[in-house]
C-alpha cells in the first residue's frame, strides 16, 4: 500500500470544531504550510502514532467553508480516542477523495464528512485485508 506523500508532525491545539461536529481531528504543525497548498484536498489516510497504525481521512486546505478561511493540515482518525496534543503523527496520504469544497452550512459539511468516511471506510476494504479491517 504506497503512499502518495506523508507528512510528520506534531498535534497542535485548533479551534475544536471537527469535535464538535462529531469529526474530532488532529491538527498538525507546519513549519511551512506554503509548501503544501498544491495539495488541497481530502484524502484517505493511514497514521502512525507511536509505532500503531491507524487510519483515517484528511483535510489540506483552507477551509473556505469557516468564517475566517485559514490553511491547516487536519487529520480524523477512525476509531481513536486518545489525547494525542503535543505528540508526533505521521500521516501517509494513501488515496485522494476529492477536492476541497465550500459549503453553504456547517451541517452540509458533516453530510459530505459522513460520505467522505464511508468511502475511507470502503477504500480501506479493498486496500487491506478484509480480515484485518471490517469497520
Amino acid at each position: 500500500m504506497g503512499a502518495l506523500f506523508f507528512i510528520t508532525g506534531k498535534v497542535i491545539y485548533g479551534k475544536q470544531l471537527g469535535k464538535k461536529l462529531g469529526y474530532p481531528t488532529a491538527n498538525i504543525d507546519l513549519a511551512d504550510e506554503t509548501k503544501y497548498y498544491y495539495l488541497t484536498g481530502v484524502y484517505l489516510t493511514k497514521v502512525v502514532y507511536q509505532k500503531e497504525t491507524h487510519f483515517g481521512m484528511a483535510n489540506i486546505g483552507f477551509r473556505p467553508s469557516l468564517v475566517t478561511p485559514s490553511f491547516t493540515v487536519e487529520v480524523h482518525i477512525f476509531d481513536f480516542d486518545k489525547d494525542i496534543y503535543g505528540k508526533i503523527l505521521t500521516i501517509y496520504f494513501l488515496r485522494r477523495l476529492r477536492d476541497e469544497m465550500k459549503f453553504d452550512s456547517l451541517d452540509d459539511l458533516v453530510v459530505q464528512m459522513g460520505i467522505d468516511e464511508k468511502e475511507s471506510r470502503k477504500l480501506l476494504l479493498k486496500i487491506l485485508d478484509p480480515d484485518t479491517y471490517t469497520k
